[in-house]
């Protein structure tokens, strides 16, 4: 199973709280933007899954419109103060489904990455709108291999 895990694109740096910062308009238009470019690269999206918090929906709505717009679903296991066996127990439940994206937050998608990979001591950085293609055997720790790991393009 192919998986893409996304971090949210920049957002703003206070709201009433943590769960209701919205992306900035360059948080948007960098996800896109990458979105987009994935997709002319031959990257599919079969099922979108983020997290509840308010960047993190726009994220995946952004990601959405770049392949013509698709439905979306939230889940609380991707919650920046989420633990990675709690989502793993939570995906190994779902139906199989090739091409999946989440969208979540830090610490979340390093800590996951570092375990889906059996190298819990090295986490990678994911720069905001950063996503992660991971080839998936399993769900569950050292059951991935990670593919590649880009961001945004931003001018130097």
């Amino acid at each position: 199973m192919r998986v893409y895990l996304c971090r949210h694109g920049e957002a703003v740096a206070k709201a009433p709280t943590d769960a209701e910062r919205p992306l900035t308009e360059r948080g948007r238009a960098e996800v896109l933007s990458l979105w987009q470019t994935l997709r002319e690269e031959g990257v599919n999206v079969g099922r979108l899954v983020a997290s509840p918090y308010r960047r993190a929906q726009q994220t995946a709505l952004c990601i959405a419109q770049a392949f013509g717009g698709m439905e979306q679903e939230s889940c609380g296991y991707l919650v920046p103060e989420a633990q990675p066996e709690r989502f793993l127990e939570w995906l190994m439940l779902q139906p199989e489904q090739e091409d999946l994206v989440l969208v979540s937050h830090m610490p979340l998608v390093s800590l996951l990455t570092a375990t889906w990979i059996g190298e819990p001591c090295s986490r990678p950085a994911f720069r905001v709108g950063s996503v992660a293609a991971l080839d998936v055997d399993v769900a569950a720790a050292n059951g991935a291999r990670l593919l590649w790991l880009r961001g945004p393009q931003r001018p130097c």
